[in-house]
């Protein structure tokens, strides 16, 4: 090879290696590892009742080591927002009402549902029992949307503008699936706006309004709204799941689209990193040997 060649060769692979470094760097987190972990408590003596608690987390590795661990924080403060709201951290109302359990359970699962270079995607689905394990049994959901570069955690109002013609459509799709709640008119676009966007004080004296989202593994968009009971009306009459959720394609957002660096990630986005399963995954059996708790209410 003569040095002309040699030096016209070395171009081309210089060439080559620096288009693959300009697309995969120094943009993007592209080898990290999401671990699922467990906060577990069961029938401890810390307390005058019994505790049952199994909550899964994600844990996040291989990125900024500062980033890694704000990100991890909130991971797990949100994991563990309603056992810190009935359990570990009441304020006077609940602690007046911890006098009442013989049994405080909740069973947390998580699932990472949409890993790329840029964003991380995570639901969390709980069912938890103040007062009794059977009779004031409540479901709910929350999620956290991450941006890996810069460790900010995007809401729905941060990327949906939540409008009438949002609530439209939103309605219209949850209606064909909670039909004896949400329907298809004025007043419910209304109300549920209204919960959304934080609006309904009155109502807010007695449940907990918690927007959220994800993205799904296709890339799709699940947009939903818990509705809590606080401590004022847990021990009422309640529906076993008050948690509504709607999807979304990715077009279908595109009315509705904020301004927002999210969606610029979202478009981009290419799936990478690990997500690992924990390794010592305890089954809730608040309901005794055998009876883990979803079983019991899947059936």
């Amino acid at each position: 090879m003569t040095g002309t060649a040699a030096a016209v060769l070395i171009l081309m692979l210089g060439a080559g290696a620096f288009a693959l470094f300009r697309e995969r760097s120094p943009e993007g987190c592209w080898d990290y590892t999401v671990s699922m972990e467990q906060y577990f408590v069961e029938y401890s003596e810390q307390y005058d009742y019994w505790d049952v608690i199994t909550v899964e987390y994600p844990v996040l590795s291989g990125i900024d080591g500062e980033r890694a661990e704000a990100v991890n924080g909130m991971l797990y403060d949100i994991a563990m927002d309603k056992v810190n709201y009935w359990h570990l951290m009441p304020d006077e109302e609940v602690k007046a009402l911890q006098e009442e359990y013989s049994l405080y359970c909740s069973d947390v699962r998580c699932d990472v549902t949409f890993h790329s270079q840029f964003l991380l995607s995570t639901v969390y689905h709980e069912v938890y029992a103040p007062i009794s394990p059977v009779y004031y049994v409540h479901m709910t959901q929350r999620s956290a949307n991450v941006n890996l570069m810069t460790g900010r955690v995007y809401e729905l109002g941060d990327v949906i503008e939540i409008d009438d013609a949002f609530m439209e459509l939103w309605c219209r799709r949850a209606s064909e699936d909670y039909r004896d709640v949400i329907f298809d008119d004025e007043d419910s676009r209304e109300t549920f706006r209204k919960w959304f966007m934080g609006e309904d004080r009155e109502t807010e004296e007695y449940y907990m309004f918690r927007p959220f989202f994800y993205v799904t593994g296709e890339g799709d968009f699940v947009a939903g709204l818990s509705v809590d009971p606080n401590v004022r009306t847990v021990a009422n009459n309640l529906a076993l799941d008050t948690s509504f959720a709607v999807e979304l394609t990715g077009e279908e957002t595109m009315p509705y689209r904020k301004e927002s660096d999210f969606w610029e990630c979202y478009e981009e986005s290419q799936t990478v990193g690990k997500v690992l399963p924990c390794s010592d995954l305890q089954e809730n059996l608040w309901l005794g040997e055998d009876a883990g708790v979803w079983d019991f209410w899947e059936r």
